[in-house]
């Protein structure tokens, strides 16, 4: 399974080769998370070169979102917000990329194989192929219950036999929520654009985190002038439970310190960033 990260910027990752066999061109990634059980990843990739890969089948689950640049995927082209869903096993056309392109690069239920299947006359279940324009599609408002108004949403894809889902989420500036939450599937979520406080940190564009199921987390509030918007994935139908009135208490005896000057000390703390700067441990 993958592990607990929240909450890092990915200029804190190292740059690796991309994953991308057969390709022409060069390409680098950051593995943003990983898991080393059955290969599913969730990267960020950017192309140093024109890159052009022939038309094949992936063997994960993959999902392609354009932050910068140019794809095409076949004879579509798609600029910033373009969108790509590929499930596993299901022939695909042609890829290529502009030099300079960034984009976010998932795949799920498997590693990053390829298999180059160049008979691009006709696709065998291309009606499983989801390519969009999310620049072009409208905000609608969140209807799950639970979340206060002012959240919305682009839905990208829906896996009906597990409900596994992708999403453009948009907070509104100013919305705000105090309650902890937490959900009965994975949440993991990748800041585009905007910022929001949080309490493990400041959500600002590149910021990333992955939230095993049941994890409690909580406050929220989004800046103005823009709000916040993110590609969030989760393995299930999000559900939303609630906690108010909460209390954290971590306490004991020091043994080798002097609580009145070191502080107050914050135990389970998962992953952070060190590129979003200070922290006060408050959530302010």
């Amino acid at each position: 399974m993958r592990p607990h990260v929240e909450l890092i910027h990915e200029d804190d990752y190292i740059w690796h080769g991309a994953e991308l066999p057969f390709g022409d061109g060069r390409a680098r990634q950051r593995n943003l998370s990983l898991d080393e059980e059955d290969g599913s990843a969730s990267t960020s990739v950017e192309f140093l070169s024109a890159f052009e890969r022939p038309a094949g089948r992936h063997l994960a689950d993959t999902e392609w979102y354009v932050l910068a640049g140019e794809i095409a995927v076949g004879d579509t082209v798609l600029g910033k917000g373009g969108y790509f869903h590929a499930p596993k096993g299901v022939a695909m056309p042609k890829v290529a990329a502009k030099e300079g392109t960034r984009i976010l690069l998932y795949r799920e239920l498997g590693d990053w194989g390829f298999e180059v299947n160049e008979q691009t006359a006709e696709w065998a279940r291309e009606r499983d192929l989801i390519v969009l324009d999310t620049e072009a599609m409208p905000w609608d408002p969140v209807d799950k219950p639970g979340p206060k108004p002012g959240l919305m949403i682009k839905m990208l894809h829906r896996n009906p036999e597990t409900g596994f889902y992708s999403r453009l989420i948009w907070a509104k500036p100013g919305w705000d929520d105090h309650r902890l939450a937490h959900h009965p599937c994975y949440e993991e979520a990748y800041t585009v654009w905007g910022s929001m406080v949080y309490n493990f940190g400041d959500l600002t564009p590149g910021t990333y985190f992955f939230r095993p199921a049941w994890v409690k987390h909580g406050h929220f509030v989004s800046h103005e002038p823009d709000g916040c918007a993110w590609l969030i994935r989760s393995d299930g139908d999000l559900i939303n439970y609630y906690t108010t009135n909460e209390r954290v208490i971590a306490e004991g005896t020091p043994e080798n310190y002097d609580p009145e000057t070191q502080g107050p000390v914050i135990t389970g703390l998962p992953v952070r960033s060190k590129s979003t700067g200070e922290w006060s441990g408050d959530g302010r």
